[in-house]
């Protein structure tokens, strides 16, 4: 049995902008937490599940309590990341 759902997997592209770098056109290591982010909610919207109304609706949101994150290579300007 696998332990990921077979639907789990989401894919959302996300372009990189300008304003998503640092100063060598590299994207700042903080800005990947909200591509994440972004990525999250698209999965739980494709899912029906829309944050603002089931916060709204029953008192309940998610929160990040921890974050362990690995870096393969860095992702600069212009950028589409899946």
């Amino acid at each position: 049995m696998s332990a990921v759902a077979p639907d789990a997997w989401h894919e959302f592209p996300v372009r990189v902008y300008f304003e998503d770098t640092d100063a060598q056109g590299v994207v700042y290591y903080a800005n990947y937490l909200r591509f994440m982010e972004r990525g999250r909610t698209e999965w739980l919207r494709s899912h029906g599940v829309e944050q603002d109304r089931l916060q709204a609706e029953s008192g309940l949101c998610f929160s990040m309590t921890a974050v362990d994150v690995r870096f393969h290579r860095p992702a600069r300007f212009n950028d589409e990341l899946l």
